[in-house]
């Protein structure tokens, strides 16, 4: 049990990161999945940071991304990753929940 604990409070910390909470936060509301300059935008954070973010969170499990063709006119069909999450993210908040 105490290994347990230990790795779900390492992947815990990973999540409570303040930006990383704003996203995970905005994801929450929005999840059929939003692009990269929509949760820029949202959350009141530059493109950069924010995709840098996005990455650590990808490379660790804790969202998805595939391509969408966007919505937008002025983006004229071009295709555009949108960002998930993904249950690992759910499960790891619930443990957390527990633990805390």
């Amino acid at each position: 049990m105490e290994e347990n604990t230990e790795e779900i409070i390492k992947e815990g910390h990973m999540l409570v990161h303040p930006i990383r909470h704003k996203i995970i936060d905005l994801l929450q509301q929005n999840p059929e999945g939003l692009h990269i300059n929509e949760i820029s935008r949202s959350i009141k954070e530059d493109r950069k940071l924010v995709t840098y973010h996005l990455l650590t969170l990808l490379q660790h499990g804790f969202a998805e991304s595939n391509y969408e063709i966007s919505k937008y006119p002025s983006s004229k069909g071009k295709a555009l990753k949108k960002i998930t999450l993904t249950e690992k993210t759910k499960n790891t908040l619930a443990k957390l929940k527990e633990i805390i």
